[in-house]
Formats: C-alpha cells, sequence, structure tokens
C-alpha cells in the first residue's frame, strides 16, 4: 500500500492511496500532473510499512521510478 499527501499553501490537503506494492510511474505523472504541477503545495510519497520505507517526495519517487525504468 502506498499514499500521496499533498498539502497546499492554503492549508488546503488531498491524500491518494493506492492497494498496490508501489505506485507505477504513469500513476505518478498523472497524480503529479493533476494535482502538484505548476501549484504551490508540498507532495509527500510513503510506501507502508511505515517502519520499512521512509516518507520522500513525489518528485524524488518519480526520479527514482524513472531511474529503475532505464
Amino acid at each position: 500500500m502506498w499514499k500521496i499527501k499533498i498539502e497546499y499553501d492554503d492549508k488546503s490537503r488531498i491524500s491518494l492511496t493506492g492497494k498496490g506494492k508501489d505506485i507505477s510511474l504513469e500513476l505518478a505523472w498523472k497524480y503529479y500532473d493533476l494535482y502538484v504541477a505548476g501549484r504551490k503545495c508540498k507532495a509527500a510519497y510513503q510506501q507502508y510499512p511505515k517502519k520499512d520505507h521512509p516518507g520522500i517526495t513525489l518528485q524524488d519517487k518519480i526520479r527514482e521510478l524513472e531511474e529503475a525504468k532505464s
């Protein structure tokens, strides 16, 4: 399971949750384009269980997935 938490500068929030082991690169880009790109916000990615996976920014997760793909 994984979760993306986005907090905008006006303090509004959105959470996106997936049941798979990890997010796909295509889905990560889709959510980035829909909810993050061009907006002032903080986007964090967390894979579960939390004790086994540190939280990272969504941008870092996309970079990690792109590196793994090539």
